[in-house]
């Protein structure tokens, strides 16, 4: 069974206080901050799938290691997602209900690729972008999911339960761009004005272009109602980067 005041004790029993003044300055959470190296947080997350890998019984447990602080959080973000292969859309159901809980962005980050996204593809739902009047972590976790339909590595600590389940540094989601979802999620999510969700769209539009310029590159331009330049102009940046990377692999 997974205890979740065992976990809070061991991130607090490595908790920094003046990382957690640092961390402050970026991440603004009601749950509060311990000031827990990434590396600590990936460590803990990692031990606790290895060691006694929760279940969907555990749902309390995950529920409050969750609304705990910012570390426990991104821990529970990371054993939801090593979860999700077992139980696609029980952990679906899980995630609609986290994602109005979220009041960060970078939990948001987290939660958006590792469980949201993946659930979707997982349970075969469209994703659909938030409503502009949603929180601003919301709207950032669903379009970060949009991460979910790209060939890209996972990263950060809350990653840790998957790679140790998975018995790999290197996961995916999927091997090839999904295009057409991502096309008709951008189409909506792209005239969101925050400056917060639009930096999370930049990280997509650059991922996406990357790995696939031909199909980006003229999609950005063809935005109806006209994409921002800032995006527009990462795009054709990135996609020229992305054809030259792929030139030298010939």
């Amino acid at each position: 069974m997974l205890d979740a005041e065992i976990l809070s004790e061991l991130l607090d029993a490595v908790a920094d206080a003046d990382l957690a003044r640092k961390r402050a300055r970026e991440v603004r959470t009601l749950r509060g901050l311990r000031g827990v190296p990434d590396g600590e947080i990936a460590r803990v997350a990692a031990a606790a799938w290895s060691e006694t890998p929760p279940s969907l019984a555990d749902e309390a447990e995950l529920s409050t290691l969750f609304g705990t602080a910012f570390e426990d959080g991104l821990i529970a973000v990371g054993l939801l997602a090593a979860l999700l292969p077992d139980a696609p859309h029980e952990v679906f159901d899980i995630a609609q209900d986290w994602l109005h809980r979220l009041d960060d962005v970078l939990t948001a980050d987290a939660f958006g690729w590792l469980v949201l996204g993946p659930s979707h593809l997982a349970t075969g739902t469209p994703l659909v972008p938030a409503p502009h009047d949603a929180h601003v972590a919301v709207r950032r976790a669903t379009v970060m999911a949009a991460m979910a339909f790209l060939p890209h590595e996972i990263e950060g600590p809350a990653a840790a339960p998957l790679r140790a389940r998975l018995r790999s540094t290197a996961v995916r989601f999927v091997d090839e761009p999904q295009r057409e979802a991502l096309r008709g999620f951008l189409e909506v999510a792209i005239h969101d004005p925050d400056p917060s969700v639009r930096k999370g769209l930049r990280r997509i539009l650059v991922a996406w272009a990357l790995c696939d310029p031909d199909a980006a590159e003229p999609w950005i331009h063809q935005v109806r109602g006209g994409a921002p330049k800032m995006l527009r102009e990462a795009v054709v940046k990135s996609a020229r980067k992305g054809r030259r990377l792929a030139s030298l692999q010939d």
